[in-house]
This record gives structure tokens, sequence and C-alpha cells, in this order.
């Protein structure tokens, strides 16, 4: 979901599909408040007992089993401690021997405090760096691990890919029996049949944490994702039935099945714990909102990345965003709003809220769209040029109708006729109210009794409480509610008493109240 940096915005990312070894990590945040208290406790990527059969152990005897030697473990992170799934790749004719040799896995697994629009290019990997290939469960012997140098490429904008140069030669790891898989552009529909080779960790005995192999179908067609907190903003993903995933799947290879190229890497899961959209549960935008695919995973094709990796070994990142776009930042916090919102104290139609950095650039252009269709790297629709000193995004007003939208910005620099690849960021609109009311928790405490609500990320961010005296309580009245600070309510048990909560979401909707009624005589 995370490998991962231990921010708040990285932390389901992190538990979900890669690993890390502080299992306390698993408890949710929500996106206002400080603490969540779900109805069960669950760590995100827990790897149950149908999906270990859903996604058995790989041996190296198994039929077709030579197809995944090329994928292994990948330790990276501050000091090597996080776990994703990395596979040795080149281009379409073999490497020279003497080159140093690539890996392919998801850019989050480099770095997911990255932003939406962050792309790094050429930059000395940190110490403990691991890739581990052939790590079925019966070669143990043979797991030699290899120290990654460099991280050629790796980026969250528009596609969650990275790939990281070692400190061995493609002869070296060939003598190893360990060659390259090449990268296969693929259109793929409904129905088509594909599989997995990875590596979860996240719930799976020390004992069992070695190649997997899961055999799906992909559920639709390619797609945009949205996810997390800023958000990141996926153009182009693929939804599937993966089963197994978990902490450590994040970065691994995805075939046709039966096939030898790697048309995928694995990207994210939809968490089955959360609801709305958010860390955790990505979502596809539509016209009109988003939707989370009930249990799905998805993958990013590699066509780009396929593009990038010539005959000789070597990335050419003329292929590629290299990240010189201008840069924006939001002047007010969160991207969620409803079609009005409180600017200046007043109720005001909905801006972007976008700044632009003083980053040397000197006119822009720039359009917007629903995230379901637009196409930033198409030229039609483009307005301007206009003086990026204008600052033009701040006061920009937002489309009025409900859905995710982004907005695609062209910079130039002084002096220059060429515009940099666009950075595009979202925003959206959301009138709907939330249909779940909190769940009320109750505790013995001392001899008292006490009530406490739940939050239900991320349809459920922030709540409101209030109480009193049965008769004199209506929960439905929104008048003497509070916010919630995470304490426990001491009931009153003197009395006939009621305990009223209800949620918010990411736009402030608020939805239904819920109450929790007590009676001396009945308890």
């Amino acid at each position: 979901m995370k490998v991962c940096p231990l921010t708040f915005n990285a932390i389901v990312l992190a538990l979900a599909l890669c690993a890390t070894d502080i299992p306390a990590l698993a408890q949710s945040v929500p996106f206002h408040s400080n603490i969540a208290l779900k109805s069960e406790q669950h760590v995100p990527g827990m790897l149950s007992g149908s999906a270990r059969n859903e996604a058995p152990l790989l041996h190296s005897t198994d039929p077709g089993a030579e197809r995944f030697i090329a994928a292994g473990k990948l330790l990276t992170g501050r000091t090597g401690g996080y776990n994703c799934t990395a596979s040795l790749v080149a281009g379409k004719t073999p490497p020279p021997p003497n080159r140093p040799a690539l890996i392919l896995t998801a850019g989050h697994c480099v770095d997911d405090e990255m932003g939406s629009n962050t792309v790094i290019v050429n930059r000395p990997a940190p110490g403990g760096w691991l890739y581990t290939p052939n790590y079925f469960i019966d070669t143990t012997p043979e797991h030699h691990s290899v120290v990654v140098d460099h991280i050629v490429y790796a980026t969250m904008k528009g596609m969650d890919l990275a790939i990281l140069q070692l400190k061995a030669t493609y002869g070296e790891l060939a003598a190893r029996g360990v060659h390259p898989l090449q990268l296969e552009p693929s259109v793929v529909s409904a129905g088509t049949p594909i599989e997995l080779a990875h590596i979860p960790v996240i719930g799976v005995p020390e004992d069992e944490r070695f190649l997997r192999h899961s055999l799906c179908q992909v559920s639709a067609g390619v797609t945009p994702l949205v996810e997390g907190i800023g958000p990141w903003f996926w153009v182009a993903a693929v939804p599937n039935d993966c089963k197994g995933v978990a902490g450590g799947t994040s970065g691994s290879p995805v075939f046709k099945r039966d096939g030898t190229t790697v048309i995928g890497i694995l990207n994210t899961k939809v968490e089955p714990d959360y609801t709305g959209c958010g860390l955790g549960r990505p979502c596809e935008p539509t016209e009109t909102g988003d939707f989370s695919r009930e249990g799905s995973s998805y993958y990013i094709p590699v066509d780009r990345i396929a593009r990038a990796i010539k005959d000789d070994g070597t990335i050419d990142v003329t292929w590629l965003d290299k990240g010189t776009g201008i840069q924006l930042e939001r002047t007010k916090p969160g991207w969620i709003s409803q079609r009005y919102e409180e600017i200046d104290g007043q109720q005001q139609p909905a801006r972007w809220h976008l700044r632009i950095d003083d980053n040397g650039f000197d006119r822009i252009m720039y359009k917007v769209g629903s995230a379901r269709s637009i196409d930033c790297s198409n030229a039609t629709g483009y307005q301007g040029p206009i003086p990026a000193a204008s600052q033009p995004f701040v006061n920009l007003g937002l489309p009025t109708q409900e859905g995710v939208f982004a907005i695609c910005v062209l910079g130039a620099h002084t002096g220059e006729g060429v515009y940099q690849p666009a950075t595009i960021w979202l925003r959206q609109i959301d009138d709907t109210p939330p249909t779940i009311a909190p769940v009320i928790h109750e505790r013995g405490w001392e001899g008292e009794k006490e009530v406490i609500p739940a939050f239900s990320l991320w349809e459920l961010v922030d709540l409101y409480i209030k109480f009193g005296a049965l008769e004199q309580t209506d929960c439905s009245d929104r008048d003497g509610y509070r916010q919630f600070t995470r304490q426990w309510t001491r009931v009153d048990e003197k009395q006939p008493w009621r305990f009223c909560a209800y949620g918010t979401d990411q736009a402030g909707n608020a939805g239904p109240p819920v109450n929790w009624d007590y009676s001396p005589t009945r308890h």
C-alpha cells in the first residue's frame, strides 16, 4: 500500500503492498483526526489461509518455474528494512555481459514520500538496498544478494515504476543462472488470464516468505487510478483479481498466462477494511465521482519503461518524463471539498487553490477536465499562454458538478520556446453525504461503563458526539454536538442516558447519526 518511509502519507500503502518490520504501524490514522478505532483491528495486507492456497509457494522444480528466477526479493528504505519484489530486466536483445544489470520494481518501493509529480533520475541508492533473485523456498543455499547501486529512474507521476541499477553485471548474474526478463507493451481486456510472481511478507510466517504464484484475470480495461491524500494519480492502471497480494508484493512482475515477458508491475490493492477512497483504498475516477473496485489489485503497464530500455542495457530517459515540469503547491489544505467552501469566512464556489513556484518559468498553458478522460499529452484544449507571475490558479474556479477533476499545466522557461511535460493536480467536488454511521464501542473501566465511536476510513474521517439524559437528547438535532477528541465517554449510570455520534467525510459532508442508549434497569 507502502519500502516504505514511515510517514503518514505512506503508512497504508507501505503496509498494504510493501512490508516493514513494525507491525504497530498497521493501526490506521484518519485524515483529519489523529486516531481511528476500527470495529475490527486488522493488519492491511494480511495473507489469510484461503489466500495462501490461492497464492501457493513456488518451488524451483515446479513446471515453468524457471520463468520466475529473475523475480526476487528487494530490500529498500532508509536502512534496507522494507520489502518489495523486483525483477531483472533488459531490452529486446541480450545486453552486453559487462553492463551493470537493471531491475524493475514499483516507484513507491524507492520512496513513497514522493509527491504526485515527483521524478527521481540518477540518484545513488542508500546503503542496505539489496536484490536477491532465484527466491524459491527450495533454493535457500543459492539466495545470494546483490547490492543496489543507483536509482536510475523512479516516479509516482502518472505511473508507479522504478528502474534500479545493481553492483553486478548481466554476465555475473547469468553465471548464477539468472537471466533478464523482457518487457512487453500489451493491450488487455476483461477476462485476459494473467499470473503474478511475488514475495508477500505481511501476515506470512517467516519460513514461508518466498516466491508465490497467483493465477488471475484482468477485471476491466485500463483505467486512471487515484490513491492517497495528495493524491497520487496514475493515468493507466489495470484492475485484476490476483489473490494473496500482501505486504512485500509491490513491484512484482505480471505476465500473461504462461508467458515469459513482463506486461506490468503490481502497484496497489483495495483493502477490505476501509470505506470510501484514500490510502489503501484506491479509486477509479468516473465522469461524476469515483468508485472503489472491491477486492481488486492493480498493475501498471510497462509500455513507457519498455520503450526507454535500450539494447545496450541502458535507459534513454528522453522517452520518459524527467520531472522538469512546473512546480505547483496547494494554498489550502486538502483536495476534496463541497461545491461551496469557506473562503475568507464566507461560503464561495470551490477553487483550485494552486500557486506556481518561482522556479524560472515565465509562462504557462493549462487545461481542465475530468480525471477519467483528460489527456494531458494531447495539445488540444490548452489555454494560454499566460504569464506565470499572474498566479492564475489560486482563485481559478472548479467545475460546478460533482466529480474528480484534473488540471494539466505546461510551463516554459524564460527565453525558451519549448514547454516542459505537464504537471498534473487533482481536485474533487463531493456533495454526497456518507451513508454509514459510526460504530459505538463500550467497555468496563475501573467499575464504570464507557463508550467511544469508531472512525471508518475513508468515509468517516471526523466524528462528532453529544450525550445526555435519554428523553432530552435527540441525535437527529445537530445542536449540541462537539468534535470527538479521542476520549472515552463515561456513561451516567444514574439515569436513562443517550450517547449520539455522526461522522463527516473528507469534504465535510455529514452522515447519519447513531445512538447508544443506557437504561439502569436494562443494564
